[in-house]
């Protein structure tokens, strides 16, 4: 959603899991929101200025709702999780393209030069498809207990 900041209010400092945490809140079209900045000169909301963000309803302990923002990044800057998951996404499509070949070279896929061929991979392909997810997972598991 894209919206015109009206203000932005410090809230607090604290301890986060990964180092100072400061609290916002942030108004905007007759709402009032929180946001969570690793900086105290936050420049992601800025009173007067229009700003996209994602908005998301909580609701307290005590049965009370609230509004969470953060905003969309549109320059390229992923966060660490997002690279991350990016690494991990590039690594395992390497495999499955590495597989393909193989495939290719022993035989089981064949060059498409008829329709039985086309026929033939296609069978391949969605049996293969159809596994695909189980050797992901495995190919998890099999990192996490490399990592431990």
């Amino acid at each position: 959603m894209k919206a015109v900041i009206k203000k932005v209010d410090f809230l607090e400092e604290k301890d986060g899991k990964y180092g100072a945490e400061f609290s916002f809140r942030i108004s905007y079209d007759d709402k009032s929101a929180y946001y969570v900045a690793k900086k105290r000169e936050q420049d992601k909301f800025i009173a007067g200025t229009e700003c996209e963000f994602t908005e998301e309803e909580r609701t307290s302990k005590a049965g009370n709702k609230y509004y969470i923002v953060k905003p969309i990044y549109q320059k390229g800057g992923f966060s660490n999780f997002t690279r991350a998951v990016k690494k991990e996404q590039s690594k395992y499509s390497g495999f499955g393209d590495s597989y393909i070949k193989d495939m290719l070279v022993g035989g089981i896929l064949l060059p498409e030069n008829t329709e039985k061929d086309v026929e033939h991979n296609d069978i391949v392909m969605a049996t293969w498809k159809a596994r695909a997810f189980e050797i992901f997972e495995h190919m998890v598991e099999l990192d996490k207990s490399l990592e431990k």
